[in-house]
């Protein structure tokens, strides 16, 4: 059973630290948000544009009697969002301690299919995106007393996912990042961490949280066979940014429950899934398998 998110309660003090968030509207980035304002720390919230409207409703959600977040809509990938958001961010608060680099977006599909336009746009918002708001955070952050970035990656940086493979790669390139990133910034006391979540409740993975039929074909790979929360992806997040993991720097996180430990066997009745012919090269020809 999914824990309720109130039992995830605070445990670090935050007070005084400053942190940007991106991909901060909805899912983990809002749910981190929540966790590190809970703390006591203050936040910049970094969304898309067309997540306006739901980046200005977690800025009034998170307001507290203590501050109101900063909240910027920008793209990710282009380099002024994150000059932005680290300034604002300095001119307003002073400092900064921490960065969630949490924005990313998802394209799947049949691998000999997928439009190079959908390619791109991953690596801008799933690479570049995440390389710009480090390194810009970065800088600020070694400028002062060093301080804590997380990276968002994914399961998919771990294992193959089939009709993944541009998103997969986007998410491999990320935790490979957040390695390279905790040797080059250890000199600045700057500590660099990665999660890898796997299926987590968000609005993005709705297809299949709310599909029995789709859940079916997942589920046998999750031992602990249910979805994490965004809060619970937010815990280890906040426990990687905290004091309490001061000698954790380099560290790729799995949240998973048990997808990249290995296949339980399945033991329960599931929906009955049709699955459709797929394509089989004979010798150099395509043929059709049979139903």
């Amino acid at each position: 059973m999914c824990p309720n998110e109130s039992s995830l309660t605070a445990r670090y003090d935050f007070a005084g630290r400053i942190a940007i968030v991106t991909g901060a509207s909805s899912g983990i980035g809002l749910a981190v948000a929540r966790r590190l304002v809970d703390e006591g720390a203050v936040v910049c919230l970094v969304a898309a544009p067309d997540d306006r409207d739901d980046l200005e409703a977690a800025g009034r959600a998170l307001a507290t009697e203590r501050s109101r977040p900063l909240t910027l809509a920008g793209d990710i990938g282009d380099p002024a969002t994150a000059r932005d958001a680290v300034s604002r961010t300095l001119d307003t608060f002073g400092r900064l301690d921490f960065l969630v680099a949490n924005a990313g977006i998802l394209a799947s599909g049949d691998t000999l299919e997928l439009k190079l336009s959908d390619l791109d746009a991953l690596w801008h918002v799933n690479v570049r995106g995440i390389y710009l708001a480090a390194t810009e955070a970065a800088r600020a952050m070694a400028e002062r007393s060093g301080g804590s970035i997380v990276i968002t990656a994914s399961t998919a940086a771990i294992l193959g996912q089939e009709g993944g493979a541009a998103y997969n790669a986007t998410k491999g390139a990320v935790a490979t990042l957040a390695r390279s990133l905790a040797v080059d910034l250890a000199k600045y006391a700057i500590r660099v961490n990665a999660v890898a979540p796997g299926w987590v409740d968000t609005r993005q993975n709705a297809n299949v949280s709310q599909n029995a039929a789709e859940w079916a074909r997942h589920r046998t790979h999750v031992p602990m066979d249910r979805f994490a929360s965004p809060g619970e992806i937010a815990s280890v997040m906040a426990f990687l940014l905290s004091d309490e993991a001061s000698y954790v720097s380099g560290a790729v996180v799995p949240i998973d429950g048990g997808f990249s430990a290995g296949v339980r066997l399945i033991d329960w009745d599931t929906p009955p899934v049709p699955l459709p012919p797929r394509a089989r090269r004979i010798w150099g020809r395509h043929e059709e398998a049979p139903g």
